[in-house]
């Protein structure tokens, strides 16, 4: 928590002053796992947490258009990595017991598995793709022989560490621990040899989202084929305080999967604690 200055970034995106989808949803998403936290750090009682998560959920519901895509300030298609990233958010609420309507929740889903069935094929690219299969999987909704696909004939036409990682991700929620734990691979040895791309990226990212985006996806799936100490220390190193929604959400969803990860439990006199522990001074 203290390396990753949880509380310090629950606090930035609360400061956050616009409210594009992106935003909205970046704002929310790490307080469907980090509402201790944000108690202790002075951003509200737990029932105050889940009232802005239904609000961030009505309100990104009211920009999906009749196809169930997602536009940044109204409903419209076309975006379909923001597509992928607000259905993810939508799909983590209702695990973690939000009320999302069925009716938007299917068209989201919907929207993305045609979005992947007629996506075309690419050299360099698929970032889109890639999260949209990762979401689809969650849900069991995706196909096997395309992750298996994508995973084969394909790992090295991904164009983000990200994108590789999600794909990794999607296989190891259908048992494929073999393929994904070299998919892991692969995309954390993509993040040294990958420079920063000028300008803005069609998925909202920069390295460090990714650099956090796969320590994230690292953790949630318990895999050993990359040492998360070494992502860590990586992303910590970059010394900058104030980070874009993006980087600031992966770096939260980072800390909530290590705290859930085997290898980074608590044990007091013999017993394993339930975490996330936070110390608050007076």
């Amino acid at each position: 928590l203290a390396r990753l200055d949880t509380p310090g970034l629950l606090s930035q995106l609360d400061r956050y002053p616009y409210g594009c989808t992106e935003q909205v949803t970046s704002v929310a998403m790490p307080l469907l796992y980090l509402s201790r936290i944000a108690e202790s750090a002075g951003l509200g009682a737990r029932a105050e947490t889940d009232q802005r998560i239904a609000t961030a959920i009505t309100q990104v519901l009211s920009r999906q258009a009749a196809n169930g895509s997602f536009g940044l300030w109204r409903p419209q298609s076309g975006d379909f990595w923001l597509d992928a990233y607000v259905t993810d958010f939508l799909s983590r609420a209702r695990a973690e017991g939000h009320h999302v309507p069925e009716r938007a929740f299917d068209m989201a889903i919907d929207n993305l598995s045609n979005r992947v069935n007629y996506a075309s094929d690419f050299d360099r690219g698929g970032e889109a793709l890639a999260y949209a299969l990762y979401v689809l999987a969650r849900e069991g909704a995706a196909s096997m022989s395309d992750l298996r696909y994508y995973g084969d004939e394909k790992a090295d036409a991904f164009a983000t560490p990200l994108a590789r990682a999600q794909i990794g991700a999607a296989l190891a929620s259908y048992g494929d621990q073999l393929r994904a734990d070299r998919l892991f691979g692969h995309a954390a040895e993509s993040l040294g040899a990958t420079t920063e791309r000028r300008g803005w990226r069609s998925d909202y990212g920069t390295m460090m989202r990714d650099r956090a985006g796969v320590l994230t996806l690292v953790a949630e799936a318990n895999s050993t084929a990359v040492d998360t100490d070494i992502l860590v220390r990586d992303l910590v190193a970059v010394g900058r305080t104030r980070r874009s929604t993006q980087e600031a959400v992966w770096t939260l969803l980072a800390s909530h999967a290590l705290m859930k990860s085997p290898q980074t439990q608590l044990e007091v006199d013999g017993a394993l604690q339930e975490g996330p522990f936070v110390r608050v001074l007076s």
